[in-house]
């Protein structure tokens, strides 16, 4: 979480992180500011949805759970970077152009809106995510989701640059 606060991917309290051990869940507090999130503060989870210890879970648990029953998926991590933001908000999906996120991602989708920590967004997340390493939330961010935290990690910085480069792309073709 402090890696994507850095790279200003998220801000003080948006954004969340998980991965999955079996049927434990570790997922990123709720209302802790992601530059200082400390060990005991992270929430464990059973797969079932029982909070076993830790701080209060990320109000995104139920989306987090959805992904988790529905794919074999070992971390995911969820952003409000600023492009992929943009392109979410314009219900734009990403297709990836440049060489590096193209071999990285394949189209990612744009999820339609649902309130935040639903379990209807969590429905539509995972559904969406069938076939892509990621996708965009309408008005919301952007979510990938790896085999390990790294992979994520990639694929959510992924997903930034090729917004980034199809946002400005589409600027420079207006002109």
């Amino acid at each position: 979480m402090k890696m994507l606060y850095e790279k200003g991917f998220t801000s003080s309290l948006s954004g969340n992180v998980s991965i999955r051990d079996e049927d434990i869940l570790y997922i990123s507090p709720s209302k802790v500011p992601k530059y200082r999130i400390k060990e005991a503060q992270v929430s464990v989870i059973t797969i079932e949805g029982h909070h076993v210890e830790g701080a209060k879970p990320s109000s995104e648990l139920p989306t987090h759970l959805a992904i988790y029953r529905m794919s074999d998926a070992k971390a995911i991590i969820h952003v409000h970077s600023h492009y992929a933001t943009i392109l979410a908000c314009l219900k734009r999906g990403i297709s990836p152009i440049e060489v590096e996120c193209r071999e990285l991602l394949n189209f990612v989708p744009v999820i339609p809106y649902a309130k935040p920590g639903s379990a209807e967004l969590g429905t539509l997340v995972s559904e969406g995510l069938k076939g892509h390493k990621g996708v965009l939330m309408e008005n919301h961010g952007s979510l990938a989701m790896g085999v390990d935290l790294e992979e994520a990690f990639i694929l959510i910085e992924a997903i930034e640059r090729a917004a980034r480069l199809q946002f400005e792309i589409s600027v420079v073709n207006s002109q």
